[in-house]
């Protein structure tokens, strides 16, 4: 095995096994949504929503030029309840908000996309994990997903203070 690949193996599985789950309430729930993104080597067009999607992605797969959306779903999710959300062509893609966390602002998700096996991964809140998928639609354009949970379980967050209205001069 790659010394390099063990030790980096090494220390995230330290870093895991010595974090303690923060307890959660079954009955909390997580704003979650899902974004099909289909990408295509046909055309040039990029919404321009996704132009910094796009550029991460012709990094590795540079013959990617076209990035459009396709379907986006959001909904609650009580922890530890599975969902299906709607992709494209009839495919779809479990989501479960899982009832452990590791750490403030971060919660962990269990996704089973088209064509791929279940992939389970620490989600920072409100940003977007994204992954390209197996499928390719009738018109040869590749699957991506992106899935967000907001805001994550957790202790109510300290309440603002109302803002004085401002003096008139």
């Amino acid at each position: 095995m790659n010394r390099r690949l063990f030790l980096r193996f090494g220390l995230c599985w330290a870093a895991f096994a010595t974090a303690s789950p923060a307890a959660l309430r079954a009955d909390e729930t997580v704003k979650v949504t899902v974004i099909a993104i289909l990408a295509s080597d046909k055309h040039k067009e990029v919404d321009k929503r996704l132009t910094a999607f796009a550029e991460e992605v012709q990094k590795k797969n540079p013959s990617l030029t076209g990035f459009k959306f396709a379907y986006t779903t959001t909904d609650k999710l009580t922890l530890g309840v599975t969902k299906t959300f709607p992709l494209v062509e009839n495919e779809t893609v479990e989501v479960t908000a899982n009832l452990s966390k590791i750490d403030e602002g971060k919660i962990t998700i269990t996704l089973k996309p088209p064509k791929i096996g279940q992939i389970t991964y620490n989600c920072v809140c409100e940003r977007y994990f994204s992954m390209a998928t197996q499928h390719f639609t009738k018109d040869k354009e590749q699957l991506f997903i992106a899935v967000t949970g907001k805001p994550c379980p957790g202790p109510e967050k300290e309440k603002e203070k109302p803002k004085e209205p401002a003096k008139s001069k």
